[in-house]
């Protein structure tokens, strides 16, 4: 569908600029400074090589501009390289303490259990000295 938009206007443009040339066909002389002055030159010609001379001073003019601007687009690809890596980086610091924190949890739950073992061991123990002050007291 857009191509035939183009075409379209194309067309359009040419048609345009052929009957502006079919209508100004005329003849004119162009003169300069210091007495100089061209040979008989059609209007329509004098139109469209001012066209054709401003588009390439547009041109000219923009390569400067683009230069500059594709030196920025590739310096912020650079940074954006730069910055991707050093959130990667920073994601992967980010694993490696939280795997930390995670193995220091187990560790101390596994030496909380290993605390409590020897005291329930006494209370064990404990338990069964009473018990058998009991037996030894009702025995006797």
């Amino acid at each position: 569908m857009g191509s035939y938009i183009k075409a379209s206007l194309l067309l359009i443009v040419l048609v345009v600029l052929v009957t502006f040339g079919i209508k100004n066909n005329e003849t004119m002389i162009l003169h300069f400074y210091f007495q100089w002055s061209s040979m008989p030159i059609p209007v329509y010609a004098v139109v469209y090589g001012s066209l054709i001379v401003g588009i390439l001073i547009g041109e000219i003019v923009g390569i400067g501009a683009r230069f500059a601007q594709r030196k920025k687009v590739k310096q912020l690809q650079k940074e954006n390289r730069d910055l991707k890596a050093k959130v990667a980086e920073i994601a992967e610091e980010k694993s490696v303490v939280e795997s930390v924190v995670e193995e220091k949890e187990t560790t101390q739950e596994e030496t909380q259990e290993v605390k409590y073992e020897p005291e329930a061991k006494k209370e064990e123990e404990a338990e069964e000295e009473e018990e058998k002050k009991e037996e030894n007291e009702t025995r006797f």
